[in-house]
C-alpha cells in the first residue's frame, strides 16, 4: 500500500469498518457497565462488612486470575471460537453481577459471596481478553490499525471518564441516586447481556474454524509455543519488557496521590482533581493524535518520549517546590505536567496495542496478548509491595525523584538499543520459525 493511500485513511473509515464497529460498541457499553459497577461494589463491599480490609482482600482476588490463568487461558483460545467465548463470558459475568444485585436486594448477600463472584468474573475476564485480541485482526483491515485501535481507546477513555469522573456529577453516581444500589448492578448486569447480543452479530469470519478438543500435551505444546515465540523473536521480548515497566513505573503515582497533593503540592482533593482532569485529557488527546504522531516520530521515538513524559512528571513537581509562591502555580505546574504524563503515556499504550497485532502472527495473538497480561498485572502488585516498603523509611518526594531517575535510566537505555530501532523496518514477524 502506497503511502499516498495511507494518508487518505482517517477517523471516518473507520465507521465503515461494521464488523468491527460491533466489537468496538460491545466493548464500549461493557467499559460503561464496569465504571457503575466500580462505584456502586464500592459501596456494597463496605455497607456489608464494615470492614475497609475486605475491599482490599476482593482487589487482591480479583488481580489474581489476571496473573495467573490469563498466560494459561491464552493457549487454549487460539484453538477455539473467539466470538463464542466472548459471548459466555459476558453471559457468565451477567449472571454474576444479578447474583450479587439480588443478594444485595433481599439482604442475604455476605462478603464469601461477593468474593466467590468477584473471582468468578476475574476468571472468565482471564479468557474473554485474549479473544478479544486475537479478533482485532479478523475484523478490521492491516492499515486501519492505527485509527481503529486509536478511536477505540479513546471512546473506551471517555466512556469511564463520564461514567465516574466528576464526583457527584457522574452518571454512575445519578445512576445510584436514582435507583439505588442494586438497580445500579442489575444496570451492569444488561451491559453484559447487550454486549453478548451485539457480538452474536459480529461477523468474525471464523464459520471454518474446526475448534480443536481438549488434549493435554496439545495444550502443553500451544503453551510452550507461546513463551518460545516470544523468546525467538527479540523485539517482542523487549516490548514486553517495557510494558511491564510502564505498569510498574507508574504504581508510586497510583498509590501515593493523596501524600502527593497534600506533602509536595500542599493542598488536597482540589489537586487530586486538577491531576486526574489533566491526566485524561492528555490521554484523550494522546489516542486521538496516535495517528498522525506515528507517522512523524517512530516507535523507538515514541517510547523515549513517555519515558521522558514520566520522568518530567516525577521529577519536576517535587523539584519545582521553591516555584509554588501561590496556589495558582501550584495548579499550573500540576496541570502542565499531569497533561504532558498522560499525553506521552496514552502515545505509547496506543503504539503497544497497534505494534501487537501488527508484528504477532495471528495464530499466537491469543497467546502473547495472555503473556503480557499476566506479565502486566504480576508487576503492579510487586511495585506496589516495593512503594509500601520504602514509604516508610523515605518521604514521597524521594519516591517521585527515585521513579523520575528510573524512568530516565530506561529511557537512556532505549535510547542506545539497536534491537527496538529494528521495529520500524521489521514489523512482521512471519518468518519466526517455531520448533
Amino acid at each position: 500500500m502506497s503511502n499516498t493511500k495511507e494518508q487518505k485513511i482517517g477517523y471516518r473509515d473507520i465507521f465503515r469498518q461494521t464488523e468491527y464497529m460491533k466489537i468496538m460498541i460491545a466493548a464500549l457499553i461493557n467499559r460503561f457497565g464496569d465504571s457503575i459497577d466500580a462505584i456502586a461494589s464500592t459501596w456494597i463491599v463496605y455497607e456489608i462488612t464494615g470492614n475497609a480490609a475486605w475491599s482490599a482482600i476482593i482487589y487482591g482476588v480479583n488481580r489474581i486470575p489476571s496473573i495467573i490463568i490469563t498466560p494459561l487461558a491464552g493457549a487454549w483460545v487460539e484453538g477455539q471460537k473467539k466470538k463464542t467465548i466472548m459471548i459466555v463470558t459476558d453471559l457468565i459475568r451477567a449472571v454474576c453481577v444479578a447474583f450479587v444485585a439480588t443478594g444485595y436486594l433481599f439482604g442475604f448477600l455476605q462478603a464469601w459471596m461477593l468474593l466467590v463472584t468477584t473471582l468468578t468474573i476475574s476468571t472468565v475476564e482471564a479468557f474473554r481478553g485474549p479473544a478479544s485480541a486475537a479478533l482485532t485482526p479478523k475484523v478490521l483491515e492491516k492499515e486501519y490499525y492505527e485509527y481503529g485501535i486509536s478511536l477505540s481507546t479513546t471512546l473506551s477513555s471517555m466512556v469511564e471518564l463520564i461514567g465516574t469522573a466528576g464526583g457527584g456529577t457522574a452518571v454512575a453516581a445519578v445512576i445510584i441516586a436514582a435507583i439505588g444500589t442494586s438497580g445500579a448492578i442489575y444496570v451492569d448486569m444488561a451491559t453484559f447481556l447487550m454486549s453478548a447480543l451485539i457480538i452474536a452479530f459480529v461477523n468474525t469470519k471464523e464459520q471454518n474454524l474446526v475448534v480443536q478438543k481438549f488434549d493435554r500435551k496439545t495444550y502443553v505444546k500451544d503453551l510452550a509455543d507461546g513463551f518460545s515465540y516470544v523468546k525467538k523473536d527479540a523485539i517482542i521480548r523487549i516490548f514486553l519488557l517495557l510494558a511491564v515497566f510502564l505498569n510498574a513505573i507508574l504504581v508510586p503515582l497510583n498509590s501515593l496521590q493523596a501524600p502527593l497533593a497534600g506533602d509536595i503540592l500542599g493542598g488536597g482533593a482540589e489537586i487530586l482533581s486538577i491531576l486526574g482532569i489533566s491526566i485524561t485529557i492528555g490521554m484523550l488527546l494522546g489516542s486521538v493524535t496516535y495517528p498522525m504522531v506515528q507517522r512523524i516520530i517512530p516507535g523507538k521515538g515514541l517510547w523515549i518520549a513517555s519515558g521522558l513524559g514520566i520522568a518530567l512528571f516525577y521529577i519536576m513537581l517535587p523539584v519545582c517546590r521553591p516555584l509554588y509562591t501561590s496556589r495558582i502555580l501550584v495548579y499550573a505546574f500540576t496541570a502542565v505536567f499531569s497533561f504532558i504524563l498522560g499525553y506521552t503515556v496514552a502515545l505509547v499504550n496506543s503504539h503497544l496495542s497497534v505494534f501487537a497485532v501488527k508484528r504477532i502472527r495471528t495464530d499466537y495473538l491469543a497467546r502473547i496478548s495472555g503473556i503480557t497480561t499476566a506479565a502486566g498485572a504480576a508487576s503492579m502488585p510487586v511495585a506496589s509491595f516495593l512503594v509500601s516498603i520504602v514509604v516508610a523509611y523515605v518521604d514521597t518526594s524521594a519516591i517521585f525523584i527515585t521513579s523520575g531517575v528510573l524512568a530516565l535510566i530506561v529511557t537512556v537505555c532505549m535510547f542506545f538499543s539497536r534491537t527496538l530501532g529494528q521495529e520500524e523496518t521489521d514489523t512482521v514477524a512471519e518468518d519466526v520459525e517455531m520448533v
